[in-house]
């Protein structure tokens, strides 16, 4: 018994590197399965002549044309995922990297902020000691050190 062919492997694809006929003709393929499910009762297999009609349908210009465009679709819903997790990932890298620069920034300047704070405070202890140190010599030597205050208000006042 001779096999009728289907040629819709030769509509569907245009060369081997055709992406989008590959899933096209992948799609006829479901479809194909789908049918003989539908078609096969009681355990009995389809011979040739039962595909006839499905094969008719599936190989008119507009079918190869379905099959086209939603494969189409498919490629065009993958490319959109692939690029929205891309997209997400760049996103997530350069707010990572954001963070890595600015702690590079941010750490010098608060390691300087608090060294600088402890140098202020060192700095302000001694010269509060050299103040107590220059008191208590100036008390125990009986040296006094007075400002008359009121006379050079007055000379002030006077000059206006």
């Amino acid at each position: 018994m001779q096999r009728n062919y289907n040629y819709i492997y030769s509509k569907l694809i245009e060369k081997d590197s055709d992406l989008i006929g590959h899933i096209a003709y992948s799609l006829y393929k479901k479809s194909k399965i789908e049918y003989i499910e539908q078609q096969q009762t009681g355990g009995n297999q389809l011979t040739d002549s039962d595909l006839v009609p499905f094969n008719a349908f599936s190989s008119s210009d507009s079918s190869i044309d379905s099959y086209k465009l939603k494969a189409e679709l498919i490629v065009q819903g993958f490319i959109e995922n692939v690029l929205e997790e891309e997209l997400e990932n760049y996103k997530e890298q350069a707010v990572n990297q954001q963070a890595e620069i600015l702690k590079g920034i941010i750490k010098p300047l608060t390691s300087g902020f608090w060294g600088n704070v402890l140098a202020g405070l060192v700095s302000a202890f001694i010269f509060a000691a050299i103040l107590a140190i220059i008191g208590f010599i100036i008390q125990f030597n009986g040296s006094t050190f007075s400002i008359n205050v009121n006379k050079a208000e007055k000379e002030s006042v006077q000059k206006k």
